[in-house]
């Protein structure tokens, strides 16, 4: 499904592109910024103590960094069109038990595409979808020895936010992209600054 969403994306750009390029309101920019979410560290402590019959404990982050580069295009007055390319850095957990340690992380990256809508005043809303990426990985140390295993999840979602952007092209806004990866529960909330040019 993720390969259909990029032809799509690729196709509709490639046909908007001279349309595009004519228009007198395009830039491109870049934002960066914390990226809150919950990967569910409690859950998987409890699950863990269930199957093991033993106390764990756990710490896990609650957020990372988020890097976007990002295009708009205004399509009518005060309406645009954003697409972007945005990564983040590792979120991790690590569960402690008699014996054994545990630790996973995960990471995400992925395309977003938008529909803006921006005041005379610099304050915007949008709303869109993103073809994203999630990576992760696990290791688990019993008596000293480590096994790590790997897995990914590639699927969409919609994102919504909202922000303001000055008329020297500084920016800062929130961003809510949910069911990164096509997991149900994998939502992650982006507080951003940011410059466009």
């Amino acid at each position: 499904m993720r390969n259909y969403n990029f032809i799509f994306v690729y196709l509709f750009l490639f046909f908007l592109s001279p349309w595009i390029l004519a228009k007198s309101d395009t830039g491109i920019g870049l934002d960066g910024g914390w990226g809150f979410l919950d990967i569910g560290a409690a859950d998987t402590a409890q699950t863990i103590a269930n199957l093991s019959g033993s106390t764990v404990t756990y710490t896990s982050d609650t957020g990372t960094w988020v890097g976007r580069l990002f295009g708009d295009f205004e399509i009518s007055d005060n309406i645009y069109g954003e697409v972007g390319l945005f990564i983040s850095g590792d979120v991790t957990a690590k569960y402690t038990l008699s014996g054994a340690t545990a630790s996973e992380a995960y990471s995400a990256n992925g395309l977003d595409f938008s529909g803006v809508l921006k005041s005379d005043e610099g304050f915007f809303v949008k709303g869109g979808v993103h073809s994203s990426t999630v990576d992760g990985q696990a290791n688990i140390t019993i008596s000293g020895t480590t096994y790590a295993a790997n897995a990914a999840a590639s699927g969409t979602g919609a994102l919504f936010g909202f922000g303001f952007e000055a008329e020297d092209g500084t920016r800062f806004g929130y961003t809510f992209y949910s069911s990164l990866g096509g997991l149900s529960d994998a939502d992650i909330g982006f507080l951003y600054s940011g410059i466009k040019f």
